[in-house]
């Protein structure tokens, strides 16, 4: 089999910059990532173990339930003696596990003093599966923001009050790139209504791409409001509502972050925004707004009279390795492929007690089509290349590049095959 050396002209790393798009349906406390509906599987419901507006790492523990099938784990000693507190119950899920040693290897999740405590050779497990999806949280003005209110930095920080600097810090884009009350802006995000929406890195890459936010706010089914990055500067205009052009909100597009601040009604009908259902909607409830947006994924909140649609596009860039390999004039028109050769009753071997003799005058199969029925036309090496082996220096096989459909080489054509791929 002849090898070819790829040459620094044949090869060439770029990267591809992709814009995928996220679109999330919120409704009665749920998200629906991607128009993904809820599928359930033959032994559980739902079959990915999480509701289909999350994204499942790895997916793993496809349609697996969760249940003691008597197996344990067991881990022993260098004497051969049952570690009792290392042994670990098969419940049918996959889980990760880690032995603690001396590399100091541990989950995010395990406290630096549980580890300390461990004894080496302890085997730390997790579980799967893990889940990412978006989170909405409302504060109010009597919601404090730290520890100490109105002070900022004492004690417990909320995730709005911990987004402080990073706002801050967009300021030179916009003056409503701010946390507090800065020149022309006397809105104090400390003390007035704020919803703010958390999109994990997972469901956009790199950055939410500017000009691509979408939220539209529906209400028993009609929309009433919609707000965009128009300008493509992360500040949220309402496009259609009671107060169209007015100033809703902003987007940190690095980090995931939407802040909503709009407060204005975009309805006269109620909803059950800050309580769960119960009582009169007019008294218990409140008039929709942006502030309100994505509100049923905010801790019991249901608002079953809402619904939402959050739509964007992410940045993903992508290295992609691109191979050319080529196939030259000439060569590369032999093959070990049976049919190859025509079939006749000389192509056996012969054999006996101290001799293997092959036929060394097997005849090359004539596939070259002619105008009549039975006699073919004149002979002409013939192959066709179906795949092409990527190797390494060692010549290990570590890639096999498959076409659509065989390719027809004879010895008068050469071909050069474009492979792509993605690192």
């Amino acid at each position: 089999m002849p090898y070819y050396k790829f040459d620094t002209k044949d090869y060439y790393v770029n990267t591809v910059k992709t814009y995928p798009t996220v679109k999330f349906v919120i409704y009665s406390g749920s998200a629906f990532y991607n128009n993904a509906p809820n599928i359930s599987g033959a032994v559980s419901d739902p079959i990915r173990l999480t509701d289909a507006g999350h994204i499942s790492l790895y997916e793993l523990n496809i349609d697996r339930v969760e249940s003691d099938n008597g197996y344990i784990s067991r881990a022993y000693d260098s004497a051969g003696n049952l570690i009792v507190a290392q042994s670990i119950a098969n419940t049918g899920l996959i889980y990760p596990w880690v032995v603690k040693n001396g590399t100091r290897i541990a989950f995010r999740t395990t406290a630096t003093a549980s580890w300390i405590a461990a004894d080496y050779g302890t085997v730390i497990s997790s579980s799967y599966p893990l889940t990412s999806s978006i989170s909405k949280e409302y504060y109010s003005p009597l919601t404090p923001r730290s520890a100490s209110q109105p002070a900022l930095y004492n004690g417990y920080v909320s995730h709005l009050l911990a987004l402080k600097n990073t706002i801050d810090s967009y300021r030179y884009l916009n003056p409503h790139y701010t946390y507090l009350p800065s020149g022309s802006v006397t809105r104090n995000l400390h003390e007035v209504d704020v919803g703010l929406v958390s999109i994990p890195t997972i469901f956009y890459g790199s950055q939410i791409k500017k000009g691509t936010i979408d939220l539209k706010y529906y209400f028993t089914g009609s929309l009433i409001g919609r707000a965009q990055d128009t300008y493509q500067n992360g500040m949220l205009y309402e496009t259609l509502g009671t107060n169209v052009g007015s100033l809703v909100g902003f987007a940190l597009y690095n980090e995931g972050f939407l802040v909503l601040t709009g407060s204005h009604n975009l309805s006269n009908e109620t909803d059950y925004y800050t309580s769960s259902i119960g009582g009169n909607p007019a008294v218990d409830g409140d008039n929709p707004s942006w502030i309100y947006f994505a509100q049923s994924l905010s801790a019991s909140i249901i608002a079953p009279s809402s619904s939402y649609i959050m739509e964007m596009s992410g940045t993903n860039y992508t290295p992609t390795l691109t191979m050319f390999a080529t196939a030259p004039k000439g060569e590369l028109n032999q093959s070990s492929n049976p049919t190859f050769i025509k079939y006749t009753e000389g192509n056996y071997a012969a054999s006996g007690e101290k001799t293997y003799l092959e036929n060394n005058k097997m005849e090359i199969k004539n596939i070259v089509s002619s105008s009549y029925n039975d006699p073919t036309g004149s002979f002409e090496k013939t192959i066709y290349i179906s795949k092409i082996g990527v190797y390494d220096k060692n010549q290990n096989l570590i890639g096999i590049a498959k076409v659509a459909t065989p390719v027809k080489k004879t010895t008068d054509r050469d071909f050069t095959f474009k492979i792509r791929l993605d690192l």
